[in-house]
């Protein structure tokens, strides 16, 4: 039977905790008096049990504290705390749930605040601000510290410059809000972004975020951060453009992804100093319909503390542009999603010209020019001593401006520095303002292609501007790619401005760029998650043949450390996201063993992968680039 509704706490709060016993032993001391109040539950959702001896202790020194500890007894390496934020949330039976790390320490009465700020409105979120501090900033017992030295290196870590940015880390809201998302998303691999992306999902589902400047949190450790240390900018628009507001639900992201309920990675409770059962779904609900406000039929906690909160809209990113739809102007070049119409060109626009170095692609290369024909001012191929159809086919093109050949060898040897300085002459003499490269093997989105004479007209005049797109790797079937490891980190740098100074004495000869120096130099790359689609991947026997060619050309890895290895490795971890609908490319452009693998309809579902910087292999992009990665495998 479920405990009288009095009983149930009003708050509670839930910490995932891995490897942090020595910093939440400095940190419980600042919290407890917090922590000890009717009202007030402390869910620790344990996702290593090596501390948990330690843990019992500590906890032991502070009965005032209603405690519960969660414990996961199966051993692995870190991993985000999506899984045991869940757990203690699934376990927890405050009418609110106030979710922060295990280190981080409340400057002023941030439960008191927390719990005001998330009864602002029926479907409130509140977001509280986060400081990086290091232990020793405090006093030797941390339990000296003020409240007033606190909130001054508060003062002294969080910048005003940064004020909008600083509003994370931490959240309060009804337990109904993770019912209605499925809770934080448990397939998450990677460090950072899991926070962004529940916001997100809950923006979506109808949820309203409340920023509360005087809810703070001061985040200690023994060495110095500040937050940023392992940003991965394609990992955090992966968090932050979710397909669907509900999370660990079959088909949602992931090809293959069976049903699950969240919140039951672990379960077994090591201490609960409470009897008390969780509140069903159905129970909060109907709490939440009939209470007012949001659930308070009861007085509220003589702790709680007014705050003051004003709307703040989630870090939702734009699918293409990666643009932070609620805080950032519309992008540098041409979005569907973000940017308005652009302006009729009142000049004459640049010529778009398509440069392709080919060898032996006759298989795949009719395909490939008729996807880009429609699109393209023109063609400049070079066929480098092909042995098969290639060049006839290449004559064939009707937009062809110039085929360029080297004759045939043995053995063969590439030279892309040389192939690619006489194919960019070429395509400047035939008046290519702009230049889009591509391999036979590839297909760009249709969305791209539709929108790239937009993307030229909307990019400056004034500079050698570059842009990226991500490099979809297709996996066992032409409407699926893999997005685990470097996979997701993959990207090309397809479209730039032609400069009038075209060389390549700093490029290296192999897994080069394709465009020229004078651009790495001064030019400006624009970062986006247009796609472009490799093919020669889907087949296991072209990625081990892709493999030993690249092993053959650079046996000691010096142009790529990490090696050629995982281009045939598969495995537990390899994962698959379909092509969604509205991303595809042109599949009547496949030959026809590849358009075999197609079985039926092309499969549906979002996709989820993320994709890294410009450039297509072991080289540095624009000295000017916007983004701060410049690498990429091939």
């Amino acid at each position: 039977m479920t405990a009288p509704d009095t009983a149930r706490p009003w708050l509670s709060v839930v910490m995932p905790f891995y490897r942090k016993l020595a910093e939440f032993e400095r940190v419980v001391v600042l919290n407890a008096p917090h922590w000890s109040r009717p009202g007030i539950e402390v869910v620790i959702a344990l996702d290593d049990a090596a501390d948990e001896p330690g843990l019992q202790r500590l906890l032991a020194r502070f009965p005032a504290v209603c405690w519960t500890l969660l414990v996961n007894d199966r051993v692995h390496a870190w991993r985000p705390p999506s899984c045991a934020i869940n757990a203690g949330v699934r376990h927890s039976a405050g009418r609110f749930v106030f979710v922060h790390s295990p280190e981080s320490a409340y400057v002023d009465d941030a439960p008191a605040l927390a719990l005001h700020a998330a009864m602002q409105g029926e479907r409130g979120v509140a977001v509280g601000r986060v400081g990086f501090a290091r232990f020793d900033a405090l006093p030797a017992a941390p339990q000296h510290a003020s409240d007033a030295a606190l909130a001054a290196l508060f003062a002294q870590a969080v910048p005003d410059a940064l004020y909008l940015r600083t509003f994370y880390g931490s959240l309060c809201c009804a337990r109904e809000a993770f019912d209605a998302v499925g809770g934080y998303d448990e397939s998450l691999a990677q460090w950072g972004g899991d926070d962004d992306n529940f916001r997100v999902r809950l923006e979506m589902a109808g949820w309203q975020l409340q920023a509360c400047a005087e809810l703070k949190l001061l985040h200690l450790s023994f060495e110095a951060r500040d937050g940023s240390e392992q940003f991965d900018p394609d990992n955090d628009w992966a968090r932050c453009t979710p397909a669907s507001a509900r999370a660990n639900e079959a088909g949602s992201e992931k090809i293959g992804q069976t049903d699950r309920a969240w919140g039951f990675d672990f379960t077994r409770i090591a201490r609960k100093d409470t009897a008390l059962p969780r509140p069903t779904f159905q129970e909060v609900v109907h709490e939440a319909a009939h209470d007012a406000p949001h659930g308070a039929s009861h007085p509220a906690p003589p702790w709680l503390r007014p705050a003051s909160v004003f709307a703040m809209g989630s870090r939702l990113q734009c699918e293409i542009c990666a643009r932070m739809v609620h805080h950032e102007p519309v992008p540098h070049f041409h979005c569907p999603r973000c940017s308005k119409p652009a302006p009729r060109r009142l000049t004459a626009r640049p010529r778009i010209v398509c440069v392709m170095q080919l060898r032996n692609e006759a298989a795949l290369l009719e395909g490939c020019l008729s996807h880009l024909r429609p699109y393209v001012d023109g063609f400049v191929l070079l066929d480098d001593g092909s042995s098969d159809d290639t060049a006839q086919i290449a004559r064939r093109e009707p937009k062809l401006l110039e085929l360029l050949s080297n004759p045939p060898v043995q053995p063969h040897a590439w030279n892309e520095r040389e192939n690619r300085r006489r194919v960019l002459e070429s395509a400047r003499a035939h008046g290519a303002g702009w230049v889009l490269s591509c391999d036979a093997d590839e297909r760009y989105e249709t969305l791209f292609l539709h929108n790239l004479q937009h993307i030229v007209d909307s990019l400056s005049e004034a500079q050698l501007s570059c842009l990226s797109l991500a490099m979809r790797e297709l996996w066992d079937a032409p409407d699926r790619f893999r997005v685990d490891g470097p996979w997701e980190h993959k990207s090309r740098a397809c479209l730039f401005r032609l400069p009038q100074e075209i060389g390549f004495v700093n490029a290296p000869a192999l897994h080069g760029p394709w465009y020229p120096d004078a651009v790495a130099r001064h030019g400006v790359m624009y970062r986006s998650y247009y796609r472009l689609y490799h093919l020669k991947m889907i087949r296991r026997e072209d990625r081990v043949a892709r493999r030993d060619l690249y092993r053959r050309l650079d046996p000691e890895g010096c142009l790529q450390p990490m090696g050629y290895d995982y281009l045939a490795e598969e495995g537990p971890a390899l994962r698959l996201a379909a092509v969604a609908p509205g991303r595809g490319y042109a599949l009547e452009s496949l030959p026809r063993e590849l358009a075999a693998l197609l079985q039926g309809d092309p499969v549906e579902g979002p996709a989820t992968a993320s994709v890294a910087e410009p450039v297509d292999g072991p080289t540095e992009g624009p000295a000017d680039a916007t983004s701060d990665r410049a690498k990429s495998p091939r």
